[in-house]
């Protein structure tokens, strides 16, 4: 089977399982990762994050961008623009300053978006549909992070994920971008035995 089958097919049944979490479930899961990412060094040390806005079923990030702004951290989450596949780091002050995108999934107002260097983003929280304990991540199909990710070659790169998405195996290709961490509500998993952080 070739990989882009085995991906479509994965990808499948990882959104058949995110279908079968109940909201409150959902909300609970949440709070927990935002907790694990709140006492995690690695964060706490990042002075520019990028997070993302979820969609239906995604852990939702909400609290830790909002503690994130609050502690002076420069915050920002993609921007999808006009070319299908590219986005860009918008930097954001207020949640209160984003708009409903295409398919409704929230995303700063194009209008007013400040854009953020790649090259300036210290930690860079991915979200996915399927992880994998060596960091191989499964996305919707679109690269926009694959794409992304290249231009960040210095931000760390943590995938936030329910730890019913983790997997034995992740299809990889070439093109794709390994994560060095995977955060569930259960654990926060080093996918690079290479990367010891050591606290500064």
């Amino acid at each position: 089977m070739l990989e882009a089958e085995v991906k479509s097919i994965l990808r499948r049944q990882m959104f058949l399982q995110r279908k079968t979490m109940s909201l409150e479930v959902v909300t609970a899961g949440s709070r927990t990762i935002c907790k694990q990412l709140l006492s995690w060094p690695v964060f706490q040390q990042a002075k520019t994050v990028m997070g993302y806005l979820a969609m239906p079923g995604e852990p939702y990030l909400d609290d830790l961008l909002i503690h994130a702004i609050e502690a002076g951290k420069t915050v920002c989450v993609p921007l999808m623009g006009s070319v299908y596949g590219v986005m860009e780091s918008a930097a954001i002050t207020d949640l209160n300053e984003v708009v409903a995108g295409r398919l409704g999934v929230r995303m700063p107002d194009p209008s007013r978006a400040r854009i953020l260097d790649p090259s300036l983003i210290d930690l860079v929280l991915t979200p996915g549909v399927a992880f994998d304990d060596s960091g191989n991540r499964l996305g919707m199909g679109a690269g926009y992070y694959d794409r992304f990710l290249i231009r960040a070659p210095q931000a760390l790169r943590a995938g936030i994920s329910w730890s019913r998405q983790l997997v034995s195996e992740v299809p990889w290709a070439e093109h794709d971008i390994l994560m060095q961490w995977v955060v569930t509500e259960d654990r926060i998993i080093n996918c690079d035995k290479r990367l010891v952080w050591t606290q500064q």
